[in-house]
C-alpha cells in the first residue's frame, strides 16, 4: 500500500473512517497525544496546533533521540498548524478554528486558556455545539489543580505503583499506560459528546482528570479496600510482583531463566492442569483431582508452589503450547522481536509497514531510510485498534507518518467551510424520559442509546460501566449457570465493575432464548460480549443473523486473539496476554524478567478500546444509516499499548528492553522512583525550566555542570543525578519531598496505596471524587466518580450494581414487548433465569 510521504499531510475528504467529517482541534502536549492519535485513527481530521515549543511539541525533541518514535506513534496522519496563542495573531487563528470545530482536545494548564480569552466559554459562545476535553493531571478544580505532572507521577499517585513492583521497588508499567488510559477516556468523552450535539446541537465541556481516571480504573485496589469486611484479602493491596491478587496466577522461571519465563494458572479448568501434571510423574498434585474449584483456591498458595516446582526444568515456549493445547491458560513471556513475529498479527494483518523516506537522528538531522532500516524504507507499527466489518465503509484508516510540513489555515478553514457539527441522518436514539432531560445537570451524551451487555469478569463490564456513565442503558444479560464467583452480584468484584447497568436474565440453552434475546436486540443501538470465539455464533448470535434483525447494531466482540487466525482458539486472561503482547517483558527491572503489570491493565485497556470503537461506530450510523461489527482482540490491543516498542523495534532504533522506570518512548532524566522516610516519591523532568528548578533545589555540587541543562547530557550522569536524588529524598517524608518539588516546578508525586488515595489525598476529596452510597446488599459502600466534571458537574450513578440477577427483568422484558404475566412464566419455566 503506498503511504503519503512524511512532508505530506493526508487528504481529510479521503478518510472512510468511522468519525470521518469530525473536526478535531489538537492543543495538546504528552498527556494528550494519544487521545488525538484516536481519533485521526477513526478517521477524524485531527489539526495539531502550536509553536513547536518544549510545552506543546510538534516534534517532540526527547523523542527525537529515539529516531522521532514518539511523532510517528501519535501524531501519524494528524494536519499541522504552526500558531502561538499567546500572541494575539495567534489567538484570533485559534479562535477561527474553533468557530469551525466539533472538538477540542487540550492539555494546557489549568487557567491559561481563560487568561488568554480562547477557553471553552468563549469559544462555545461563537459555537454552541462545540466539545472541548480538557486533561489535565490532576483536574482544573482542586487543592493539586496547578500541580505538574508525568505519565511516572501519574502512576505513582494514581495507585498503578502501589500493586506493581517489588515491596522495596515501586514500577511503573512500560508504554505511559497512565496516560493511555486519559487518552482513551478523553477521547470517547469527546466523541459521545460530539455525538450527542449533533442532535441537540450543544456542546459540552469535560474536565477530565488523569489522576482520576487511573485511581478509578485498577481492578483489585479498593475493591480490597472498601470490602476488607467480606474479602479474605489484605485491606491495602500490596505489590508482589506478577502474583495475583487471587494468587491463581505468577510468573515461573524456567531453567534458572536460560528457559525463559512462563506466565502460569490454575485457569481455566484446574483438573485439566493437575492430570497433565500427574501423567509427567508429579503426584503432588494427584489430591486436587477432581477438587472443586473453589477448594483449590482455599490451597492456592500450596497448589501454585507445586506448579512452580514442576515447571522449572522445563523450557517456556514448550510447556506454554503444549498447556494451550490442553486448555490450560499458560502463557509465554515474549520480547518485542518475538510479538513482532506473532502468526496471529500477520493472518489479522495487525502490523502495517509504513514508508519512511526519512528519520530524525540524535542530533535532529534527518537520515535516510537505508540507515534507519536498513535499505526496507518502512517503519512497522499497529496499524489499527480493533478490525471492523468489511462492508465497505471501514472503521479506522492506515496509519500515516507525522506531517512536516504545516497545512495554512486558510486551507484548514476551506475544507471545515460546513458548519460545526452539521446533523446527518436523523438519531435513532429513544425518548429519554423527562425526569432526565429536564435535569440539566445530569443530562448525558448516551442519553437515549440502548446496550446488550453479554459480558462478564472485567474487560467487558469495564466497558459497559464506562458507556454507561456516559448515558446508555446498559442491560445486563445473564444467566445464572454462568454467574459464579466475580460474575455474582453479591460477590464485591460485581459490585466494583457493574455499575450504570441493569440486570436481566435469560438462559441461552432454553429453546425460547433466540426470541427473547431477538425481541431485545431490535430494540437495542449496540450488543457488546467478551466471550471467547464462537460462543455467540453457538447461540445463534452471529453477526449475519442479528445484523438482518437489526441493520443499525453495531456489534462489538472482544475475544482474546480474535476471531479467525492460527490462535483464534488461544485462552487467554489480562495476565496471559501481558506475557504473550511483550507487556510482561518490558514491565521489568533491567536485572529481572519475572515482574510484570500487577493487576489485570489489559482488561482495562480493552474495555476503553471497546467504548472508544463503540462511540466511534455510533458516529459512523449517523452518517451511513447501518451498524457495524467490531472484532476485537486484546491481544492486539495489549500489542498496541506498547506500540513504540513495535517501532522501535522494526527501525532499529534502540531496540526496546526492560529498564525499570525509564521512560521507553522519550527517556526523559531523571523518571525515577525513591525512597524517602515514609514511602516513596516518583520525580520526572521534561523541560529544561523544570532541570533549572531541581537543580537549585538540590544545590549539590555534584550538579554543577553545564551539560545537565541537556537531556541528553542527563543521560551520561544519570547514575550521579539518582544518587543525588535519593540522598535528598531519604530525609523527608514522600509528601514532604513532592511538595518540596512541585514548589520549585518540577513533576513529582508520592507513590500513594489505596488507603492514602482514599482517606489521605486532598485532591480527591476536595473533587468529590469518593461517593457514599447505600446498596441493597453491601450496604454502606463507598463508589468511585466517572473521571471528571461534565460542564462543571460531578456526576453520581444512576444505578448502583444490580443486587441479584434478574432484578430489572419486568422492566426489561416488559419494554420489548412481554406482558408480565409471561415474565412471570418465563421466570418459573427458566427461560428468564
Amino acid at each position: 500500500m503506498n503511504q503519503p510521504s512524511p512532508r505530506q499531510s493526508r487528504d481529510p475528504s479521503a478518510a472512510q473512517g468511522a468519525l470521518s467529517g469530525l473536526r478535531v482541534v489538537d492543543l495538546t502536549g504528552d498527556p494528550g497525544r494519544f487521545s488525538t492519535k484516536l481519533l485521526t485513527e477513526l478517521g477524524a481530521d485531527v489539526v495539531r496546533v502550536g509553536t513547536g515549543s518544549p510545552g506543546l511539541p510538534l516534534a517532540d525533541r526527547a523523542a527525537a533521540a529515539l529516531g522521532g518514535v514518539a511523532d510517528w506513534w501519535y501524531d501519524g496522519g494528524k494536519r499541522r498548524c504552526r500558531l502561538d496563542v499567546s500572541t494575539a495573531e495567534g489567538r484570533d487563528a485559534y479562535r477561527q478554528l474553533t468557530s469551525a470545530a466539533d472538538l477540542v482536545i487540550e492539555t494546557e494548564r489549568p487557567g491559561r486558556l481563560a487568561e488568554l480569552g480562547i477557553d471553552y466559554a468563549d469559544a462555545a459562545a461563537e459555537n454552541p455545539a462545540l466539545v472541548q476535553v480538557s486533561i489535565t493531571p490532576f483536574g482544573r478544580t482542586g487543592p493539586r489543580a496547578q500541580w505538574l505532572g508525568s505519565d511516572l507521577v501519574s502512576a505513582a499517585m494514581g495507585g498503578m505503583m502501589a500493586l506493581t513492583g517489588l515491596a522495596d521497588r515501586p514500577l511503573n508499567v512500560w508504554g505511559r499506560q497512565a496516560y493511555n488510559y486519559a487518552g482513551f477516556v478523553a477521547a470517547t468523552s469527546g466523541v459521545a459528546a460530539a455525538l450527542s450535539a449533533r442532535s441537540t446541537g450543544r456542546g459540552a465541556h469535560v474536565d477530565l482528570s488523569i489522576h482520576e481516571t487511573v485511581t478509578g480504573s485498577i481492578e483489585n485496589l479498593f475493591m480490597q479496600y472498601f470490602f476488607d469486611d467480606v474479602l479474605p484479602l489484605p485491606k491495602v493491596a500490596p505489590r508482589q510482583g506478577a502474583l495475583h491478587w487471587l494468587g491463581a496466577y505468577d510468573l515461573a522461571e524456567c531453567r534458572g531463566g536460560e528457559g525463559g519465563y512462563v506466565m502460569i494458572t490454575l485457569t481455566p479448568t484446574p483438573d485439566l492442569l493437575f492430570e497433565w501434571m500427574v501423567e509427567t510423574g508429579f503426584d503432588e498434585v494427584a489430591r486436587w483431582v477432581g477438587a472443586d474449584p473453589a477448594d483449590v483456591l482455599l490451597d492456592v498458595t500450596e497448589v501454585m508452589d507445586a506448579v512452580r516446582r514442576w515447571i522449572a526444568p522445563r523450557d517456556a515456549r514448550e510447556v506454554w503450547w503444549e498447556a494451550q493445547e490442553r486448555h490450560v491458560a499458560f502463557g509465554g513471556v515474549l520480547d518485542v522481536a518475538e510479538v513482532c513475529a506473532n502468526p496471529q498479527f500477520a493472518h489479522r494483518d495487525f502490523l502495517a509497514e509504513v514508508s519512511t523516506p526519512e528519520r530524525i537522528a540524535a542530533n535532529g538531522s534527518h537520515v535516510p531510510a537505508s540507515a534507519a532500516t536498513g535499505g526496507a524504507g518502512t517503519v512497522n507499527m499497529p496499524g489499527r485498534l480493533v478490525r471492523w466489518s468489511d462492508t465497505g465503509r471501514s472503521g479506522s484508516i492506515p496509519p500515516c507518518p507525522p506531517a512536516e510540513v504545516d497545512t495554512p489555515l486558510d486551507e484548514i478553514l476551506a475544507s471545515w467551510a460546513a458548519p460545526a457539527s452539521e446533523a446527518r441522518n436523523g438519531t435513532s436514539r429513544r425518548p429519554v424520559s423527562a425526569a432526565l432531560s429536564e435535569g440539566a445537570d445530569d443530562r448525558r451524551p448516551l442519553d437515549g442509546i440502548r446496550i446488550a451487555d453479554f459480558t462478564w469478569v472485567l474487560a467487558g463490564p469495564s466497558a459497559t460501566k464506562l458507556l454507561g456513565d456516559l448515558g446508555a442503558d446498559v442491560i445486563r444479560i445473564q444467566s445464572e449457570e454462568r454467574s459464579t464467583l466475580v460474575n455474582s452480584p453479591d460477590f464485591p468484584y460485581y459490585f466494583v465493575w457493574n455499575r450504570s447497568k441493569r440486570s436481566a436474565t435469560l438462559d441461552m440453552q432454553h429453546p425460547d432464548a433466540l426470541t427473547a434475546a431477538r425481541r431485545l436486540i431490535e430494540t437495542c443501538d449496540v450488543l457488546i460480549e467478551n466471550f471467547s470465539a464462537g460462543v455467540l455464533d453457538s447461540w445463534g448470535l452471529d453477526w449475519a443473523t442479528v445484523h438482518e434483525w437489526n441493520p443499525r447494531l453495531v456489534y462489538v466482540t472482544m475475544s482474546g486473539c480474535g476471531h479467525d487466525g492460527p490462535w483464534r482458539h488461544v485462552i487467554s486472561y489480562a495476565p496471559t496476554v501481558h506475557a504473550v503482547c511483550g507487556i510482561t517483558h518490558l514491565t521489568n527491572f533491567a536485572d529481572r524478567g519475572d515482574v510484570g503489570p500487577g493487576f489485570s491493565l489489559n482488561d482495562h485497556l480493552a474495555g476503553f478500546a471497546a467504548a472508544v470503537s463503540t462511540v466511534g461506530a455510533l458516529y459512523a450510523r449517523e452518517r451511513t444509516g447501518e451498524g457495524q461489527r467490531i472484532d476485537m482482540a486484546q491481544l492486539e490491543v495489549g500489542t498496541y499499548a506498547i506500540g513504540a516498542a513495535i517501532i522501535r523495534q522494526s527501525a532499529g532504533v534502540s531496540p526496546p528492553r526492560p529498564e525499570g522506570n525509564r521512560d521507553g518512548i522519550a527517556d526523559h532524566v531523571p523518571n525515577e522512583v525513591y525512597a524517602c522516610s515514609d514511602g516513596f516519591v516518583a520525580v520526572t523532568v521534561t523541560e529544561p525550566a523544570q532541570w533549572l528548578g531541581l537543580s537549585g533545589l538540590l544545590a549539590d555540587t555534584r550538579l554543577d555542570d553545564p551539560t545537565l541543562a541537556t537531556e541528553h547530557g542527563r543521560r551520561d550522569r544519570r547514575t550521579v543525578i539518582d544518587q543525588v536524588l535519593g540522598e535528598w529524598a531519604a530525609g523527608r517524608t514522600a509528601v514532604e519531598a513532592a511538595e518540596a518539588l512541585q514548589a520549585a516546578g518540577v513533576p513529582a508525586g508520592p507513590v500513594q496505596d489505596s488507603h492514602q488515595l482514599f482517606a489521605d489525598d486532598p485532591q480527591h476529596a476536595a473533587r468529590g471524587f469518593w461517593q457514599a452510597v447505600n446498596h441493597a446488599i453491601f450496604g454502606e459502600r463507598t463508589v468511585d466518580a466517572f473521571a471528571g466534571l461534565w460542564n462543571g458537574q460531578r456526576w453520581f450513578p444512576r444505578h448502583l450494581s444490580p443486587a441479584y440477577l434478574g432484578e430489572h427483568n419486568f422492566d426489561v422484558w416488559t419494554d420489548v414487548g412481554y406482558a408480565p404475566d409471561e415474565i412471570a412464566e418465563g421466570i418459573g419455566d427458566g427461560l428468564f433465569l
